[in-house]
């Protein structure tokens, strides 16, 4: 039996945030399957405090050659993925992440004849290793008759992702640019349908557990059927738990000794977007938190989100301004001090607290 405080505190575990396993950015994504990523400078901090050392632009350089990919996959927005992973979770998840666009795509006239179009202009375009941006790329769509206003470039940039055309390439200043996926990223052996559901519920479970059903399926975006027979396929490597009339699946493994921790938690890190439900994290501050809130920048004591905290970048130092919702008690002052200073080393300048 657990309760929901150990379930957290479980979690902070398994996401290799209490105890980092890996050095290398491709390896930890590799372990979480996959990292949200539509704020970039947000995943990079998500996956530099789960390594045992980072830095800001050791994360950059990832993307840079291609150890991480950054493209639309799992659900409609953008991920970080290792290559050998992504193929077979584009074509496992294209179809869904497709059909949950398909209403802005009509609306906007983003017709199937718009995308073919749209991806042989692109692929012509980035052929021989090109790497464009979007401010690049929009002319040439526009003179072949395609219209790019915002949503429609981003949407038909989307659908070339989902259809492993194109993926995010380096950095030009703060563009991202795109490259052809096939001339950048090494083909693999395919999955089947199947084999790709227990694939990621593996990766998920392991990574991501103590984990519910519901949770599996919000954060891989597939049906609850599907996610269910994704966990039938790798229950044998799991241990059920209840806790307050839920049952949680987890791989069984050691607890680490209990220690006070704090972490300075981005936008959208996979502790708290990786679950259907956020409650259980809020337990400290009764749930004060708005839905979108509790996706921000939080500060995590002991597995339970304590307040928020948002940053301004200066030309010599970084400000932190630290907005406790449940003020941390002097016995967890030492864990903040060690998150600060993880926070500045990662971003190469020194940090003040407002």
């Amino acid at each position: 039996m657990m309760n929901a405080f150990d379930i957290t505190q479980l979690r902070l575990q398994q996401q290799c945030l209490i105890t980092p396993q890996h050095s290398r950015p491709g390896e930890l994504v590799a372990w979480m399957g996959a990292v949200q990523a539509q704020d970039y400078a947000a995943a990079k901090w998500a996956i530099g405090q789960r390594l045992t050392a980072a830095t800001d632009t050791l994360l950059d350089d990832a993307m840079g050659n291609w150890e991480i990919i950054r493209t639309h996959v799992l659900r409609p927005t953008w991920h970080f993925v290792a290559p050998a992973d992504l193929r077979w979770m584009l074509k496992l998840s294209a179809p869904r992440v497709k059909a949950l666009c398909a209403y802005n795509d009509n609306r906007w006239g983003i017709t199937k004849a718009v995308i073919t179009k749209s991806q042989k202009v692109l692929e012509k375009l980035l052929r021989n290793r090109q790497q464009l941006t979007r401010l690049q790329i929009a002319p040439a769509l526009q003179q072949a008759g395609i219209v790019t206003d915002e949503y429609r470039l981003g949407s038909l940039l989307g659908h070339a992702e989902l259809d492993g055309l194109i993926c995010s390439g380096p950095r030009h200043g703060k563009q991202f640019s795109y490259v052809l996926l096939e001339e950048h990223v090494p083909a693999t052996a395919p999955l089947s349908k199947a084999e790709s559901i227990a694939a990621l519920a593996q990766r998920y479970f392991h990574s991501h557990g103590p984990a519910t059903l519901q949770d599996f399926a919000w954060w891989s975006g597939l049906t609850v059927i599907e996610a269910k027979s994704g966990l039938e396929a790798v229950k044998d490597q799991l241990i059920a738990v209840e806790a307050d009339d839920k049952t949680y699946w987890t791989p069984p493994v050691k607890t680490t000794k209990e220690k006070l921790s704090v972490f300075l938690l981005p936008a959208y890190d996979e502790f708290t977007v990786a679950y259907k439900k956020r409650d259980i994290q809020q337990l400290h501050i009764n749930g004060n938190l708005a839905p979108m809130a509790s996706l921000g920048p939080v500060i995590v004591a002991d597995g339970q989100i304590t307040g928020t905290w948002k940053r301004t970048i200066n030309k010599k130092d970084i400000s932190l301004e630290l907005q406790p919702i449940k003020p941390l008690k002097k016995t967890h002052q030492p864990a903040l001090k060690k998150a600060i200073q993880q926070y500045s080393a990662f971003n190469g300048l020194p940090v003040t607290i407002k």
